[in-house]
């Protein structure tokens, strides 16, 4: 048993110490990889006929559509607040310059995002649908690099 223990704690230590490593929070670090959009304001995408995913390597994300990048940016959270606060800055596509503010929550392979307009400067509070935001559900289906 203190041999287990003993692992335990060293396994934990290496895996603290990788992530210090990587600067990347642990919210953050579970981000990492490709996440599909199941749905969309409570709306299954489903069936849809498009696919929308996104990938997150490190603090950078690369939405795409039907295999096709649309969109490009960096991550921003920050955890201290509840719900955990995020800030897509977009690089590239369509809101190339602007800031898209919202909220997140993670829930092992789910996460639940409600999102402003970009360039709005109002930051959602929770994730019931409302007008000017968009609640997004994803599911994590592999880890990968962008596109």
């Amino acid at each position: 048993m203190r041999r287990v223990t003993l692992v335990s704690v060293v396994l934990l230590a290496a895996t603290a110490s990788m992530l210090a490593q990587s600067g990347l929070s642990k919210e953050l670090e579970s981000l990492q990889g490709t996440w599909v959009l199941t749905s969309s304001d409570g709306q299954s995408l489903e069936g849809s006929g498009q696919t929308t995913s996104v990938v997150i390597t490190g603090d950078k994300y690369a939405q795409t559509q039907d295999g096709k990048v649309v969109e490009r940016g960096t991550i921003k959270l920050d955890a201290s607040k509840t719900p955990i606060a995020i800030d897509l800055l977009i690089t590239e596509g369509d809101d190339a310059n602007k800031t898209q503010l919202g909220v997140l929550r993670i829930d092992g392979d789910t996460i639940t995002a409600k999102l402003s307009t970009p360039g709005s400067t109002n930051r959602p509070t929770d994730f019931t649908p409302a007008e000017g935001y968009v609640v997004l559900v994803a599911k994590k289906v592999k880890t990968t690099g962008l596109p």
